[in-house]
């Protein structure tokens, strides 16, 4: 990582973490951590080249969207180095036909993971959909990511559906 408000977060106590809202300068920062939403990703018939594309061009249109409740916070330490970020949406709940709040973008730099910087992160998430009045907090992940899977179980995260893939043509 690169930028003077960027780095190690080593032995980072829970309570000096600061959840702020996102600013252009943390930009470079949300982008850098691409690679670290894909890091587990294995799907079938899909290469890495197509996930790395995928999530680039989903982080890109996401950051870049100003819909109204939408909301980017970011994670850093006491001295103001950037640990991670979450983004949040308003997002149409299909099986009740309510709004419910919607984790677009979870990442944690390397260097802050088992720091507690998520589950800080997912608080903060937790309180805005409060705010806004949804009755849910919604997210996906990809299947094979069984780390992030048993973090999001162990904070009350259940499963709604499973999306099934194959091949065109004879199994």
């Amino acid at each position: 990582m690169t930028g003077s408000n960027v780095g190690p977060a080593a032995d980072i106590p829970n309570r000096d973490i600061v959840i702020r809202p996102a600013i252009a300068a943390d930009r470079a920062f949300l982008l850098s951590l691409d690679d670290r939403l894909i890091e587990a990703a294995v799907v079938p018939d899909v290469t890495r080249d197509d996930l790395v594309a995928f999530q680039a061009d989903y982080t890109r249109t996401a950051l870049d969207a100003c819909e109204p409740g939408m909301a980017t916070l970011v994670a850093a330490d006491a001295a103001g180095r950037l640990l991670g970020y979450i983004q949040l949406e308003p997002h149409r709940d299909m099986l009740t036909g309510g709004t419910s709040g919607y984790v677009s973008l979870l990442a944690v730099h390397a260097e802050a993971e088992g720091r507690g910087v998520a589950k800080r992160l997912l608080e903060a998430a937790d309180d805005w959909a409060a705010r806004s009045g949804f009755p849910f907090l919604m997210l996906d992940v990809f299947a094979s990511n069984e780390t992030a899977r048993r973090f999001y179980e162990r904070r009350g995260f259940v499963d709604e559906s499973l999306r099934l893939r194959r091949k065109v043509g004879p199994p």
